[in-house]
C-alpha cells in the first residue's frame, strides 16, 4: 500500500536577511508530525529565483531535512520548521 505524500509534506518558514518571512510546503522523504503538516489543500509553494524578494537556497530540501533532524523538537514546537536565507 502506498504511502500519503500529505504525511511528507512539512510547514516551512523561510527568513530572509531583510526580515520577510515566507511560509511554504515543502516534501521531505519522511513522515512528519502531523501539528507540523502542510494543509491538504496547500501547494508545494516555491520556486527559485531573484526578482526582489528573498532568494531561497538551492539546497533548500537538504537544510529542511537537516534541521527536522537535528531540531526536531524545537521545530515541532513551532508547528513548522524554521530555515534563514
Amino acid at each position: 500500500m502506498p504511502s500519503d505524500k500529505s504525511e511528507h509534506r512539512v510547514r516551512v518558514k523561510v527568513r530572509c536577511r531583510s526580515g520577510h518571512d515566507h511560509d511554504l510546503c515543502v516534501e521531505v522523504h519522511r513522515a512528519v508530525h502531523p501539528d507540523m503538516r502542510c494543509e491538504p489543500q496547500q501547494s508545494r509553494g516555491y520556486s527559485y529565483g531573484g526578482g526582489g524578494g528573498c532568494v531561497l537556497p538551492r539546497d533548500l530540501d537538504k537544510l529542511v531535512d537537516w534541521e527536522l533532524s537535528s531540531n526536531f523538537q524545537e521545530s515541532r514546537r513551532r508547528g513548522y520548521v524554521l530555515i534563514a536565507a
